[in-house]
């Protein structure tokens, strides 16, 4: 199992919503020359991993992955409250989009959430919401990571 086929699941969860005009695995939409006719923008970013044995000690058994990644919402609209309406309609569809799956087939579905958010201060004609996406997945064996692009 590896992070960015979670990634790439989310992405293609969040892009199958029809709610974004472009969803990116990397960078913030200015890195990507986005156009202003884009409206509603998300990009996906690792931020960080941690990996426990949760099970037994020996080296041959299974450890937990627990990660995180930074999930950007941007709604652009030239009326401040329908930016910030919009903004957070973007939440909610990737909320309802994500949590409680199991991403790739990997993730624990119990533990596959949003756990918090922060409103960037409004930049006309954008407004944007930085989310931290949680999840956790299992693998199986001490030397079982998927090392093959």
């Amino acid at each position: 199992m590896r992070d960015r086929d979670v990634r790439n699941a989310m992405q293609t969860a969040l892009a199958a919503t029809g709610a974004f005009d472009a969803v990116f695995l990397w960078g913030l939409p200015e890195a990507h020359g986005s156009g202003a006719s884009r409206l509603a923008l998300a990009t996906i970013e690792p931020l960080s991993s941690a990996q426990e044995d949760k099970f037994d000690s020996a080296a041959t058994g299974s450890l937990v992955v627990a990660s995180q990644v930074q999930l950007t919402l941007l709604a652009r609209h030239e009326d401040p409250q329908t930016r910030d309406e919009n903004a957070e309609l973007l939440l909610d569809v990737a909320a309802d989009a994500l949590n409680g799956q199991s991403l790739a087939g990997f993730t624990i579905p119990e533990l596959t959430r949003l756990v918090s958010w922060r409103w960037s201060p409004p930049t006309a004609p954008e407004r944007r919401i930085e989310a931290v996406f949680s999840y956790q997945y299992i693998v199986d064996l001490w030397n079982s990571y998927d090392v093959n692009p």
